[in-house]
């Protein structure tokens, strides 16, 4: 097989489109090695703990990051981690159902549903002060491709009740 400018070019292109994408994904993930370096002692009621060798804190953005385990076990807790609802409990399970923050935003949609573009985004945005979730719904409109200049419309804001999964609209 021969090989001539063209091809060569087109495979230097080709080769510069997949690679590129790893330059754009590396500020994704930070670096924390230093905290992984530092030993922490952690102080439970006064009395000095270290977690074991496998189990470290990171301090990132002058924040420590613990293992919610080891912690809880330390006050004498049990943990569950349930996957399904990304949903981690200290202590006492709740006596009735509680819906999860990814449960609520799902419940949202669905009520939704009709209504929805795939442009649309249903995110949770904070808890109120009755203990109920806040989920907005929104979509990004760009005004001008290159400048990127771009605002969010917000097609409502929505409650919903952890414990009974009932929602109420905002607006």
């Amino acid at each position: 097989m021969k090989w001539d400018l063209k091809s060569f070019m087109g495979g230097i292109i080709v080769g510069s489109v997949l690679f590129s994408g790893i330059a754009i994904a590396a500020p994704a993930y930070p670096d924390v090695t230093e905290g992984i370096k530092t030993p922490f002692t952690y102080y439970f009621d006064g009395v000095p703990k270290s977690p074991s060798t496998e189990v470290k804190g990171i301090m990132y953005k002058n924040s420590v990051y613990v293992p919610i385990r080891f912690v809880a076990e330390n006050l004498n807790k049990p943990v569950i981690y349930d996957q399904k609802t990304k949903s981690i409990y200290i202590g006492k399970l709740p006596v009735a159902k509680m819906y999860s923050k990814m449960e609520a935003v799902e419940l949202v949609k669905k009520k939704l549903a009709g209504s929805l573009t795939p442009a649309h985004v249903v995110e949770y945005d904070h808890d109120d002060e009755k203990g109920h979730y806040v989920i907005q719904v929104y979509q990004t409109i760009v005004n001008n491709f290159q400048s990127g200049d771009s605002y969010t419309s917000t097609y409502g804001w929505f409650v919903v009740n952890p414990n009974t999964g009932e929602i109420k609209s905002l607006l």
